[in-house]
């Protein structure tokens, strides 16, 4: 199907075709309305060029639990997309992440380092993030009342705490930065030019991972990589390629749900002054407010599933090998889970929907985002009484994997 510039994202019902990508029309800016049409309308939808996509919560989360749905793909299948081709180098880094494969070796690695995200590990970083917050803001208000959420507070201050638990050393976040930028745009889209930069991100990354490791297999230090090579000499622990890719994979899952929480939840405020209020007036409410933000702008759009057998949901088949799509945003705004779905309410109690996913590979570190997200925002409130737009539109990531937004530049008043 081909589109004007200016329709919709979402075509009429009778067509049956739904634009599900960063490239339709007014896509990135609010996508809502296409999960509101297809959750309605096909709820259970075929692609063109064969994508299951998932629209309701009851079937999302269903499929994210249950074992028929699988993450390792038929040979051939990109990890990401579904679609077959010649597998890249960014292919091949991961397929060894812990969140594209199943059990028995999703169950060893996720033990092995789970190690660095037990509940009292994360409890006692929040001193540190909260000091490294008040740092960031701190620098960014040095030449006035103006600062960039996203570039001074949202994307390094996960950067700097995961970055710290495994051991990367502060002087080369920046390299960090321009690799997850071209990582996560190639983990998006099948385009041979992008596909070719995630490939040099990807053995670029991994080049300096192992580089790292190595020095921390000749000398060790209180960090997380060191922590897995004493668990990897002592048994069955992770070959060198397993450690590199998933030292990689806590890079960049450790700063990208994270950056966008925070960017996320900071534009929703500004658009909902009435809730900035109320939030700032009762910090009791920031537990509730993060998990809202989680459900209302969901930083994970969606993540596939391959059928293991055949399958039926809401009345139709899907043959075995099948890559089946849960699209996290439209679970989110699921009236039958949510009510009044589309209103944002920092005192809503309804927990985080499937933000952080569900099931065996719910998101291993989702108390550390929770916890930096709510400490950035305790930060925020505790400094301004406003916070105002720079631009009057936001400028989105192109990316319908991953909701975030490239900068988001505001004026203060301090309290």
């Amino acid at each position: 199907m081909t589109e004007e510039a200016g329709e919709p994202a979402v075509s009429p019902a009778a067509s049956g075709c739904f634009r599900l990508d960063a490239e339709a029309p007014g896509y990135l800016d609010d996508p809502y309305p296409v999960f509101h049409a297809l959750r309605s309308q096909s709820p259970v939808y075929l692609a063109p060029g064969g994508v299951w996509y998932l629209s309701r919560f009851d079937d999302v989360t269903a499929v994210l639990s249950d074992g028929r749905f699988v993450r390792q793909s038929p040979a051939g299948a990109a990890p990401i997309s579904g679609h077959s081709r010649a597998p890249t180098a960014i292919d091949r880094m991961l397929s060894r992440w812990m969140v594209f494969i199943d059990p028995p070796a999703h169950t060893r690695l996720r033990r092995l380092v789970g190690q660095a995200f037990t509940p009292q590990r994360v409890a006692g970083l929040a001193a540190d993030i909260r000091a490294s917050a008040d740092g960031l803001l701190d620098s960014a208000l040095e030449g006035g009342d103006t600062f960039d959420v996203i570039a001074d507070l949202a994307y390094p201050l996960p950067v700097i705490v995961v970055s710290r638990i495994l051991g990367v050393p502060r002087e080369d976040h920046a390299c960090l930065k321009a690799w997850s930028a071209r990582l996560t745009g190639a983990l998006d889209t099948g385009e041979p030019e992008q596909l070719a930069t995630g490939d040099a991100a990807a053995a670029e990354i991994s080049d300096y991972m192992a580089g790292l490791i190595e020095a921390r297999r000749r000398t060790p230090t209180d960090d997380l990589i060191s922590a897995l090579l004493a668990d990897s000499a002592g048994g069955p622990g992770l070959s060198d390629e397993e450690l590199v890719a998933n030292c990689v994979f806590l890079l960049w899952a450790g700063h990208e749900t994270t950056k966008n929480l925070i960017g996320n939840g900071t534009l929703s405020l500004i658009r909902h002054p009435g809730e900035l209020a109320r939030l700032a007036a009762d910090p009791t409410l920031l537990e509730s407010a993060v998990d809202e933000f989680l459900r209302y702008e969901s930083p994970i759009q969606k993540i596939g599933r391959w059928t293991r057998v055949p399958v039926t949901l809401g009345g139709l088949e899907i043959s075995a090998d099948s890559y089946v799509v849960g699209l996290f945003g439209a679970a989110n705004r699921d009236p039958a889970r949510f009510a009044d779905p589309d209103r944002l309410d920092v005192g809503r109690r309804a927990g985080h929907g499937v933000a952080f996913g569900k099931g065996i590979h719910h998101c291993l570190g989702y108390r550390l985002a929770v916890l930096e997200g709510g400490l950035a925002f305790a930060a925020l409130l505790e400094r301004f009484r406003a916070l105002e737009p720079r631009d009057a539109m936001p400028r989105w990531q192109t990316n319908s994997s991953i909701r975030g937004l490239e900068s988001l530049p505001v004026s203060v008043r301090r309290h």
